[in-house]
C-alpha cells in the first residue's frame, strides 16, 4: 500500500489515526525520547519542541530526489496528503496544523544541508536543556 493509498484509507477509518497517535503518546511517556511524528508538537508533552520545515517546492524536490520520482507527481501527492491530514487532524483533535505556536524552535531548512540542520538542532537542544 502506497502512502497515498494509506492516507485515503485512513480518511474513512479514523481509528487508525487514533491508534497510531496513542502508541506515539505511550512511547513518549517513557521519557528520554525524541519523537518524530506529524502531531507530536501538539500531542506530546516535551521539554523542547522543534519543527523542521521548508517551502512546499523544496520539500517536494527533496522527496522526488530521494524516491527517484517525477517532481510533478510528488507535488500532486504531497498537496493531496497535506490537505487530507490537515482536515483529519482538525476533525479528530481540533488541531490546526498551521498553528505552529506550540513549537519552541521552527527551523526553515530550505538553505541548509542535513549536516547544518543537525548542528543547529543539537546546539539549540544543548542550550535549552543545560
Amino acid at each position: 500500500m502506497s502512502l497515498q493509498e494509506l492516507n485515503r484509507h485512513v480518511e474513512s477509518h479514523p481509528a487508525i489515526d487514533r491508534e497510531l497517535d496513542a502508541r506515539t503518546l505511550e512511547e513518549s511517556r517513557k521519557g528520554n525520547a525524541v519523537v518524530d511524528a506529524r502531531l507530536a508538537g501538539w500531542l506530546v508533552e516535551a521539554d523542547f519542541k522543534i519543527m523542521l520545515t521548508a517551502p512546499l517546492r523544496v520539500r517536494v524536490e527533496r522527496i522526488a530526489k530521494r524516491e527517484k520520482r517525477p517532481v510533478e507527481e510528488v507535488m500532486e501527492e504531497t498537496v493531496s496528503r497535506e490537505e487530507s491530514e490537515a482536515r483529519r487532524f482538525k476533525e479528530l483533535y481540533g488541531i490546526d496544523v498551521n498553528d505552529l505556536s506550540v513549537f519552541d524552535l521552527i527551523l526553515n531548512t530550505a538553505r541548509l544541508s542535513e549536516e547544518e540542520t543537525k548542528r543547529i538542532v543539537i546546539s539549540a537542544v544543548a542550550e535549552v536543556l543545560k
